[in-house]
């Protein structure tokens, strides 16, 4: 119950956050429930979600693109967090069979594989797909993304996971999104209340 107070008055605090979230500088910490990161790239953010759930999304729209980068807090597996990582992993290749399966999402590839130099419980994922949902032109969207699941370092029994992922037009220019992705999992700071 203390534990939860504290989640609890940790998240009212965060929501009371004293930055501009309509404009996030590069490098600038965002403050979250339990953690902070800073921002990459070389374009300012803006928060689509702040301080009224478990989770935070931020993106940067551009001409061809838009990134984005959504951190959620979840609770762990009900009989308690995983002993190990490959446990880990399997239990997100078992979720991930059930994830994709819209007729207007076309999954081009996807892998997972353990990330022990980000917390012994950690699994990375990626994909790569076409969606072709709600758009104004011809032809598909392609959405890059990669992934981190950690274990919480302070909180017992909670899992965060951190995406960051580019929506593109097919005739934009191929960006490597890897870069930015270690350089948000390489800024996270954990933080028990």
């Amino acid at each position: 119950m203390i534990k939860l107070s504290s989640v609890f008055l940790t998240l009212l605090i965060s929501s009371c956050a004293s930055f501009d979230r309509t404009n996030i500088l590069p490098g600038q910490r965002v403050p979250g429930l339990g953690f902070s990161f800073s921002v990459p790239t070389e374009k300012a953010w803006s928060a689509v979600e702040y301080g009224t759930s478990n989770k935070i999304h931020l993106f940067q729209l551009n001409d061809l693109d838009n990134y984005s980068i959504l951190v959620a807090l979840n609770r762990g597996p009900r009989y308690g967090m995983y002993k190990n990582a490959e446990s880990h992993l399997r239990a997100l290749k078992f979720s991930n069979q059930m994830e994709f399966n819209s007729i207007s999402w076309i999954l081009l590839n996807r892998d997972e594989w353990l990330e022990p130099k980000y917390g012994k419980l950690c699994v990375g994922y990626s994909y790569k797909a076409e969606d072709w949902h709600g758009k104004n032109i011809q032809g598909p969207i392609i959405v890059d993304l990669i992934g981190l699941a950690c274990e919480h370092q302070e909180i017992p029994n909670v899992l965060i996971s951190i995406e960051f992922s580019r929506r593109s037009e097919t005739n934009a220019e191929i960006v490597d999104i890897k870069p930015y992705a270690e350089q948000l999992f390489s800024s996270f700071e954990y933080h028990s209340n």
